[in-house]
């Protein structure tokens, strides 16, 4: 599903990085929230970003940046 990122915050657990992201999918009246670890999101992510969400039975497992075309 495609989302909008309207927030993200960077923690560390154990020396592992993750980040704890709000976004509001498309259509969607209400955010979703995830917390993935690095090697789990694609791109560099900001506040703003339109994003790919992957979930498997209902959890997220991936975000992915998508790309903005060129004028």
């Amino acid at each position: 599903m495609r989302a909008t990122l309207n927030g993200i915050q960077p923690y560390e657990l154990h020396g592992t990085p993750y980040f704890q992201l709000i976004m509001t999918p498309d259509g969607a009246p209400r955010p979703i929230q995830a917390r993935l670890s690095h090697d789990m999101i694609e791109g560099d992510l900001e506040v703003g970003d339109t994003v790919e969400v992957h979930a498997i039975l209902g959890v997220v497992d991936r975000v992915t940046k998508v790309a903005v075309e060129a004028e």
